[in-house]
């Protein structure tokens, strides 16, 4: 589910430039930054119960769940540092 929160972020930076252009202020662009950073802060929050165990399951590493974190959390911390140049790009004028 981490993943699929970081694929998310990526999804919702690109929707909520568009939204910038609704209306006349820069409320929908807002209120779009503010579903980006809710959805990549529920994906680390699914990522922390990743390592959550069972009291009757056994966890073992396998190279495949070792890896699907690793990109779930590189996924996440490029999407927060995409948003956040986005935001400030867009504030800046660019």
């Amino acid at each position: 589910m981490s993943l699929v929160c970081a694929i998310g972020v990526f999804y919702l930076s690109i929707k909520f430039q568009q939204m910038a252009y609704w209306g006349n202020g820069l409320t929908w662009f807002w209120v779009g930054v503010t579903f980006t950073y809710l959805i990549g802060l529920l994906g680390i929050v699914f990522f922390a119960l990743s390592f959550k165990k069972s009291e009757g399951e056994q966890k073992y590493f396998s190279s495949l769940l070792i890896s699907l974190r690793t990109s779930s959390i590189l996924a996440l911390g490029i999407g927060f540092l995409w948003t956040t140049f986005i935001i400030i790009a867009g504030m800046s004028g660019m």
